[in-house]
């Protein structure tokens, strides 16, 4: 039997990986009820961001978290029956197409971009407001979120299944990555090719090594399998009353998870953000400083940034910064294979470097990847300037894996 939600991982972990058949059982909510879950482990990601106002590079860091197999498989299933519900939720509400993270909509980023520059288009004048919400896993309030899950549910009380599940990613533990790969035994075992736990937690434990416990009454972990629908069940009084409001002000409202905008009149903006802003005090959530207040006219020649494009009257155009990263992944990976390739060749095993995976990676003929991303983005846009950008950035690439051939 195929379980549609299941998802084989193959990272490290405080247990083994599980197969198809575990899947299966997790069916019965006495399994779950009675589950022992692991801590989860804990890593900070930093994301490169340059700053053209400042004309310099920022890290933004973000606390990930990862569960331990058997607890992703159970959080995996119940993600899946919660997205079910939410999403007929979203239809009846007319929310369809206004929450456009984490769901399977059948669109991408380019096709809410380009509604987001037609709606625009047809209001010459308009105000574009372009929102980030600071620190929102963190800052997920329990009680508004087990309230939110009751009555997606339709339930007074939550059912012990979904009471344990809720538990573990609201009053989460974890350990830090960097403090087991700094332990001398566990340390190399994170990174080694095998089915078998990094330690039991009884070794974690007699080891010395900090489990770290949330003690607050807000916050989930980023990266769990639930995470995501969590955080778009956590705003659902929010979308619906902005939805509202923009309906009502023949505005246009649309959320990707933390990322909000909005598209409305002059006249109507302040009242608009009145509106926000309340739900945000209700939310117990506030805004980032990066904050857009965009003048969409022909006149002022103004762009906003959204879902990795920048958009204003004359069209749109990929970020230069995603073209910046993905020339630092190309080069990265050409360095890499030239040094790889060299070495197989002073020792006879090879003759030349092979260059066929570089190409199909970063080369747009049968492969999804960048290029191919960018040049759908351009046909749905019907802009040319997104297909120079990307020639440009072949050219470059290709350059380099040609002086690898000569």
């Amino acid at each position: 039997m195929t379980v549609e939600w299941f998802k084989p991982r193959g990272y490290r972990h405080f247990d083994a990986q599980v197969g198809a058949s575990f899947a299966e059982h997790i069916s019965k909510a006495q399994f779950v009820e009675r589950h022992s879950w692991l801590p989860l482990i804990r890593y900070e990601k930093r994301t490169k961001r340059y700053k053209p106002d400042k004309h310099k590079t920022v890290y933004k860091p973000r606390q990930i978290m990862y569960a331990s197999h058997r607890d992703a498989c159970i959080l995996s299933k119940y993600a899946w029956d919660l997205s079910c519900q939410l999403d007929a939720h979203y239809e009846r509400a007319g929310l369809g197409q206004h929450v456009i993270a984490y769901r399977k909509l059948g669109k991408s980023n380019y096709h809410f971009s380009a509604d987001a520059l037609r709606f625009a288009r047809a209001r010459p004048g308009c105000i574009v407001l372009c929102y980030d919400v600071s620190g929102f896993f963190d800052n997920i309030d329990h009680a508004i979120l087990k309230n939110r899950l009751k009555r997606i549910l339709e339930v007074a009380e939550l059912p012990r299944d979904w009471f344990a599940v809720l538990r573990h990613v609201t009053r989460y533990s974890a350990v830090r990555k960097q403090t087991i790969a700094d332990h001398p035994r566990f340390g190399p075992k994170l990174s080694m090719k095998s089915r078998e736990p990094i330690a039991t937690i009884a070794e974690i434990i007699a080891e010395g090594i900090p489990i770290e416990s949330n003690a607050n009454k807000f916050g989930i972990p980023q990266g769990t399998p639930i995470s995501s629908v969590l955080s778009n069940l956590y705003l659902l009084d929010l979308d619906e009353r902005m939805v509202s409001v923009c309906r009502q002000y023949g505005a246009l409202y649309q959320r990707y998870s933390d990322d909000i905008l909005i598209i409305c009149a002059v006249d109507d903006e302040e009242s608009i953000k009145s509106t926000f802003q309340c739900q945000l005090r209700e939310h117990l959530l506030s805004l980032n400083d990066k904050y857009e207040r965009t003048v969409f006219d022909s006149s002022k020649c103004e762009a906003f940034q959204y879902l990795g494009f920048n958009i204003s009257t004359d069209g749109a155009v990929i970020r230069p910064s995603s073209l910046a990263r993905q020339w630092r992944k190309a080069r990265r990976s050409i360095a890499r294979t030239k040094k790889i390739g060299a070495a197989a060749i002073a020792s006879g095993e090879a003759s030349k470097i092979f260059t066929r995976k570089l190409r199909k990676r970063f080369y747009p003929v049968g492969a999804r990847n960048f290029s191919s991303y960018a040049r759908r983005s351009a046909k749905v846009f019907g802009s040319k300037k997104i297909v120079r950008q990307v020639l440009r950035l072949e050219r470059m690439i290709d350059k380099e894996l040609r002086d690898i051939d000569v």
